[in-house]
Parts: structure tokens; sequence; C-alpha cells
């Protein structure tokens, strides 16, 4: 199926977006609920023909997935300035 001028700047514009928004989710930006918002959100003003196929399976992949830590835990006991 070929694709008029309109639909595929709407893809290119959601695409590029969606690859922005991905660097803030990797980054630990914004959470994964705050990513799927905003998707959602841009998929129904751009409507793209990949229906956001390659923003959604990359959430699918686990080692993807944003680490919120410092990689050290602190409990609650413990003097967190030390």
């Amino acid at each position: 199926m070929r694709m008029t001028e309109a639909e595929f700047e709407n893809e290119r514009r959601y695409q590029m977006l969606m690859y922005h928004v991905k660097r803030m989710l990797r980054s630990g930006i914004i959470s994964e609920e705050e990513f799927l918002e905003i998707d959602t959100r841009y998929r129904q003003k751009y409507r793209p023909k990949s229906g956001g196929l390659s923003v959604r399976k990359d959430l699918l992949i686990e080692r993807k997935r944003v680490m919120n830590s410092a990689g050290k835990e602190v409990s609650q006991g413990e003097n967190q300035h030390s």
C-alpha cells in the first residue's frame, strides 16, 4: 500500500517525536506510564500507518527498560550520606 505525501509526513513527525520520547524514557526523565500517555496522544494526532509498532515493541524488551536506581540500595536505617 502506498502512502500519500501527507501520510508520509505524519509518519515522519510521529517517528521523530517518539524517538526523542524513547530517549527520555531510557534516561529516566519520564516514566513508562508517561511514555504511554505521550505515545497515545501522538498516535491520535498523527495517525501513523505503522500504528506505533516500532515504539511499543521496545517496551517488551526487558533489557531496554529504565532502571531508576543508582545501583546502591539504602535501607531506611542507613545513613544516606556516608
